[in-house]
């Protein structure tokens, strides 16, 4: 594998804020790259969720497979973490992206020659899960190495259509292609795009950035990475409130097929639809903080967007009709992707760069780890009194964490 080597300048357009982070080679690379390769994901993860329910006739092996995904995320994220602080990230995000291929290709093929059992899918789950943990802190820790400081916002902000908003394709065609073809086609199309994503990642060339000292160990690394979160109250305050809303406020994705064929009666081209307009939100949500310029009060425009998801969740849940409910997912895209974009900008422009990695790990854990870990709880509910109502419950905890966390005086109200 080559070392990556400095970009080049950009031009001298950057001056103004729009879309600042595209006028750098590696982000734009590196963008694509995740886009082709999140694409594929959210095909898989539509067919992967009828194919559990299919298999199993159960809202809780959907929550089950969700929880089997936090597990690995939230133990793994942290050692991650501490990696991430010490071995060149460039390397870290290309090998955990070449790996990623072998369970996709396996589980593709196992679907395609109708081999496929729920065991296997949940093996496949804790395999990518584990590769996942161990990278996403230095994919994180990496976007300032790709932007100068000017362009952050922009970039996260960008980098959030990276997930959500490339279920605004991903969904809508999965549905088309199991409608069409069957679960196997959606399998093998993400294996492709991991192909492609490698690609794109081989030609990016980044400066080297400096690494924290391996001296210690491992798990003294985490523990000075938790002194350190846990010590800074708006640190924190905003972990906590993160894991709050991913916890509480994003298990309703999860709950996706239940909806599409129990709630509403739509079949699986409607499930498809249903995945895709949260991730209009995402986009509009996304575009509007990448052109914004700075943003001024950062930390109460979180909590704002935050408890709008919370009563966003409420409205789902007593939305009787299918045509009511997909304006209302737009919203809690839109306010979800808005909470989480600007809790990670505070995070990675106060953080010292020697535990970028670790405060990093331990926001994946709280983001990325606890969003499928509330899926069980939810799941559980859902199957003992209805999603609907599931819903309802998650986004009453979520109001009641929000009000918790924002309370102190150097809580959330006091970031910038």
């Amino acid at each position: 594998m080559h070392a990556p080597k400095a970009g080049t300048a950009p031009p001298s357009s950057v001056s103004s804020p729009r879309f600042a982070a595209f006028a750098y080679r590696n982000y734009r690379l590196y963008w694509m790259g995740q886009l082709l390769g999140n694409v594929g994901s959210w095909m898989q993860i539509v067919a992967t969720g009828w194919l559990v329910l299919a298999l199993t006739d159960s809202p809780a092996s959907l929550g089950l497979t969700g929880a089997l995904t936090a597990v690995p995320l939230i133990a793994l994220s942290l050692v991650g973490g501490v990696v991430a602080d010490r071995v060149d990230r460039y390397r870290m995000v290309v090998g955990a992206q070449a790996a990623q291929l072998v369970p996709d290709t396996v589980l593709a093929v196992l679907v395609g020659t109708g081999q496929v059992q729920v065991v296997h899918v949940y093996v496949y789950t804790l395999v990518g899960a584990t590769i996942r943990g161990l990278s996403t802190p230095a994919r994180q820790a990496f976007m300032p190495s790709l932007v100068p400081r000017a362009a952050l916002l922009s970039a996260i902000a960008l980098n959030s259509i990276l997930w959500q908003g490339a279920a605004v394709v991903g969904p809508a065609v999965a549905g088309l292609v199991l409608a069409s073809w069957g679960e196997p086609g959606n399998f093998y199309l993400n294996v492709v795009s991991d192909v492609a994503n490698l690609a794109l990642l081989w030609g990016i060339r980044a400066a080297p950035v400096g690494r924290d000292p391996a001296a210690r160990s491992a798990w003294e690394g985490v523990r000075e990475g938790a002194r350190y979160a846990w010590g800074q109250a708006q640190v924190r305050a905003l972990l906590l409130a993160a894991a709050g809303v991913c916890f509480f406020g994003m298990a309703y994705s999860q709950l996706m097929p239940v909806f599409a064929r129990d709630v509403y009666r739509v079949g699986p081209e409607g499930l498809g639809l249903l995945l895709t307009m949260p991730a209009v939100g995402t986009i509009s949500a996304a575009l509007a903080l990448a052109v914004a310029g700075p943003v001024a009060r950062k930390g109460r425009l979180f909590l704002g967007t935050a408890l709008a998801l919370a009563l966003g969740l409420v409205a789902f849940a007593l939305c009787p009709f299918y045509g009511l409910a997909l304006p209302v997912l737009v919203a809690i895209g839109a306010a979800t992707t808005a909470t989480l974009t600007l809790g990670n900008t505070l995070l990675q422009q106060t953080v010292a760069e020697r535990l970028r990695g670790r405060v990093m790990g331990f926001w994946m854990a709280c983001t990325q780890g606890m969003s499928p870990l509330g899926a069980l709880p939810a799941g559980v509910v859902a199957e003992a009194i209805g999603a609907p109502a599931a819903i309802a419950l998650g986004a009453g905890a979520l109001l009641l964490t929000l009000l918790a966390v924002a309370w102190p005086r150097d809580g959330l109200r006091a970031l910038r």
